[in-house]
């Protein structure tokens, strides 16, 4: 064998392997976090907004500021002067020289409400910009979190799948040989064979939702990850409420974005009123210029005229069409809707915020009663088992009994994952998401511990 060939399928396996997406060995929390923070193009997005919107205080300091603006002309002028002479006569003379004038002029606003509006509404932007930010980064995170626990949760329900249906295999051995035995019934055998079926189709499902759930992930981080850190046993324990609902309800109406960008956005819309309002009012600027210009004509050669002027000027609206009047409704509408908007998004914070406390507040409790239930459901199911060996329970029974166990253990598992979920969704409604926040639930997840999709 030559050694091109041997070459060619080098470059063919190292372009395989450069087109496979990029497989970290594994990720906490916070580092994943940070990978989202990097990657992720919808917080990408936003950072540039936010970046865009504080270009707005420079663009409206620059209205209070002078302008000055230079210009330069330089022209060949040609043609023919008709004009009597000093005795009467009419002659007619060529032109024929060049002619250039260059300006300098500075204009500094003195009284000027519309700029001094345009000032304020572009400070209240850039304020607008932060909050809206602040919404969309407290967006990366939960979006983040539910994607990194959604991995968690259907590898998890993958293997509940798995265990349901090896436990179901058994159970139609179980009958099988019952049955061979004189002691079960046919319709045991298709029982199990049912369910068998049912289970087949579950893990097929769990299967495609588990890819999805790390499609999902490594669309917000651009890695996918061999393995990531699973929170611990007990991390309900540490992820109590912390307070009464008034609170959390004062903290967000105090901090929530949202209503931080709906009070910015009411902000812009007043000062767009009072910008409507100032078009009616007379403007004073100061204005100093300096003109030179040259020229060469038929009475002058090379005549030089140099002009400083400085004074101030004033101008005022007299009519325009009703333009200001039109302007001064729409601008005073578009404050009301501001108004309202503001409302709604406290009254929406409220309503978030009471739905993510309770969220909390239950979901401990209803955690701890899908434990027992996950309990009580796995001694059942031992006793069907044993009921069965004594001849006072049936098949159907023992399989009853393990479908009650599985949905119990799903419904734990999604009740342990919602409760999370909520905990953080409770911090982002009410304000912003703080990093200790997220220390602490790092703190209390072990690392290594999910398993991939094959």
């Amino acid at each position: 064998m030559t050694k091109r060939p041997l070459f060619r399928l080098a470059l063919l396996v190292a372009a395989c392997l450069l087109a496979m997406p990029a497989l970290s060995a594994g990720y906490g929390l916070l580092e994943g976090l940070q990978l989202a923070r990097a990657y992720d193009a919808q917080y990408q997005a936003a950072t540039a907004e936010r970046e865009a919107g504080e270009a707005n205080g420079p663009m409206g300091r620059a209205q209070l500021l002078p302008t000055v603006n230079a210009s330069f002309n330089r022209s060949k002028v040609t043609g023919s002067d008709t004009a009597p002479d000093f005795t009467g006569a009419i002659s007619t003379s060529p032109l024929n020289y060049m002619s250039q004038d260059a300006a300098i002029q500075l204009r500094q606003p003195l009284f000027n409400l519309q700029r001094w509006a345009l000032y304020q509404q572009g400070l209240a932007r850039v304020d607008y910009s932060h909050a809206l930010f602040a919404r969309k980064e407290n967006e990366l995170v939960l979006r983040y979190l539910s994607a990194y626990l959604g991995v968690l949760l259907s590898q998890k329900n993958l293997a509940l799948s798995e265990a349901k249906l090896h436990a179901l295999q058994a159970a139609r051995t179980q009958a099988q040989k019952l049955f061979d035995q004189g002691d079960g019934t046919v319709t045991d055998i298709h029982d199990a064979e049912a369910r068998m079926a049912m289970a087949e189709a579950e893990l097929l499902e769990a299967r495609s939702m588990q890819q999805i759930a790390e499609r999902t992930l490594q669309a917000t981080t651009g890695q996918r990850s061999s393995v990531l850190a699973e929170p611990q046993e007990d991390i309900g324990r540490y992820l109590g409420p912390e307070g009464e609902l008034a609170q959390w309800r004062d903290k967000a109406l105090a901090s929530s974005p949202d209503i931080q960008a709906a009070q910015q956005n009411l902000r812009i819309a007043e000062q767009e009123v009072k910008r409507s309002r100032a078009g009616n009012y007379p403007t004073l600027d100061l204005v100093a210029s300096k003109d030179r210009s040259s020229a060469s004509s038929v009475s002058t050669i090379n005549q030089r005229i140099s002009q400083n002027v400085i004074g101030v000027e004033v101008s005022l609206p007299l009519f325009n069409g009703g333009y200001n009047t039109a302007q001064l409704a729409q601008s005073a509408a578009q404050y009301r809707q501001a108004q309202a908007e503001l409302d709604n998004a406290r009254a929406q914070v409220e309503l978030e915020v009471s739905r993510q406390y309770y969220g909390v507040s239950t979901g401990a409790r209803k955690v701890a009663s899908l434990q027992k239930a996950v309990f009580s459901s796995a001694e059942t199911v031992k006793a069907s088992k044993l009921g069965l060996v004594a001849g006072v329970k049936t098949l159907t029974d023992i399989l009853n009994s393990e479908e009650q166990l599985y949905q119990a253990r799903r419904d734990l598992l999604l009740a342990q994952y919602n409760q999370l979920v909520s905990w953080i969704a409770l911090r982002a409604a009410s304000g912003a998401i703080e990093q200790a926040d997220l220390a602490l639930l790092d703190r209390h997840f072990q690392s290594g511990q999910s398993q991939p999709s094959p």
